[in-house]
């Protein structure tokens, strides 16, 4: 997704050199064998060393890859410490999909949780998993008296998360510290009001199909005959012409899709859609309120790739149906590129995330001729001075 990742393309140079040497020795086998050298003591990672000669398949390979593993294991089983001054404490209750926090601490809840008239704050599913996958919080039977372990807050939260693939996406937007919260739409289960058509034979199907294409060959008939366009021969021809405007106007004889009009007609509509708008996404920003968090910056859409398809034109144009239309700013051509409406996909396939950016675009209302003329105006007008 270009919009996500131009805000942290712009690092320095010297960064970049960094992350290219990292990058290169990520596909590396690590040593684990160094942890073992470590203290419990020790507080920084150790630095990373030179590449290992290729494997020969000799006894003394074996027996390194045996300790590097066994150094794993024990790095692994190492029991993770976090301070107590911004430890979180929660209890889930099931028939609520909700956790309520006992002890609330850190910079988590400037925008994550909800709080009741009572004061008491509410953790959403995701907002529960992502804060005990990261170590920041305890979770709690309804009794208190049994810790939730990080396998069990899966088996509870998911289903409630609509999913897995919704909560990877949620996390991978907060780990890139961008502000997600959920749409209105998020628990919308998609269904809409079919009327049920009566089953009509194949002779009726043909009928009714060379009817709607004579209606189509009919109308742009009358639109090129309301233009007083000649039946053969130049389109342009027979006037005195003055400006390229009214040429390029004549020249428009195809009928456009335009956001101004709505979207086409569509005869049918799916009962069932997964291309529902899950999160609202804000870029990060000091100024953030819960309570009125403005426009999101970004609407992302989650979907499985094993199992969804392309979005037909009939789920497309109901989830537009859904986004109001953007008041962009920025260069024109980005406008043009970002459309009136726009919406980001996110595509899990087997845990990997990729962003898809679908635009509602209109480039037939954009009179690109008409700019140009002006500015060519413009020019001569400075140069005759």
């Amino acid at each position: 997704m270009d919009d996500f990742d131009n805000d942290y393309d712009n690092a320095p140079a010297t960064q970049a050199a960094d992350g290219q040497g990292d990058a290169e020795s990520d596909d590396e086998q690590q040593d684990w064998r160094i942890l073992a050298s470590m203290g419990p003591n020790r507080k920084s990672l150790p630095k990373r060393g030179e590449k290992e000669y290729e494997p020969t398949g000799s006894r003394s390979d074996r027996d390194n890859l045996d300790d590097s593993r066994q150094a794993m294991y024990t790095a692994l089983n190492g029991e993770r410490r976090h301070t107590s001054k911004v430890h979180i404490c929660g209890v889930w209750y099931p028939h609520l999909r909700k956790a309520k926090v006992l002890v609330a601490r850190g910079p988590h809840f400037k925008s994550i949780g909800k709080a009741d008239s009572n004061g008491a704050i509410w953790l959403l599913p995701e907002e529960v998993i992502y804060l005990v996958e990261r170590g920041s919080m305890s979770l709690y039977n309804p009794r208190g008296d049994t810790n939730i372990s990080l396998q069990c807050c899966y088996a509870a939260c998911l289903t409630a998360c609509h999913g897995h693939e919704r909560y990877l996406v949620y996390a991978h937007l907060k780990r890139l510290g961008f502000i997600v919260q959920r749409a209105p739409t998020f628990d919308d289960s998609g269904e809409e009001d079919v009327e049920t058509k009566p089953k009509i034979s194949w002779a009726r199907e043909l009928w009714n199909f060379l009817v709607r294409k004579f209606i189509r060959c009919w109308t742009g008939l009358r639109y090129v005959f309301a233009r007083k366009i000649p039946p053969f021969g130049p389109i342009v021809c027979g006037d005195i012409w003055r400006s390229y405007d009214s040429i390029y106007r004549t020249l428009q004889i195809i009928p456009f899709y335009s956001h101004k009009t709505g979207s086409p007609p569509v005869t049918q509509r799916s009962t069932t859609t997964p291309y529902r708008v899950a999160y609202n996404v804000w870029k990060p920003r000091p100024s953030f309120k819960k309570s009125s968090p403005g426009e999101p910056d970004f609407r992302v859409v989650v979907v499985n790739a094993q199992k969804d398809k392309m979005p037909t034109l009939a789920q497309a144009d109901a989830l537009f149906s859904t986004i109001p239309t953007a008041h962009g700013s920025g260069s024109t051509l980005q406008q043009r590129l970002n459309g009136y409406k726009n919406v980001i996909v996110g595509v899990v396939d087997y845990g990997i995330i990729s962003f898809v950016t679908f635009g509602d675009v209109s480039f037939g209302d954009e009179h690109i001729y008409e700019k140009r003329a002006a500015n060519s105006t413009m020019s001569k007008h400075r140069k005759m001075k």
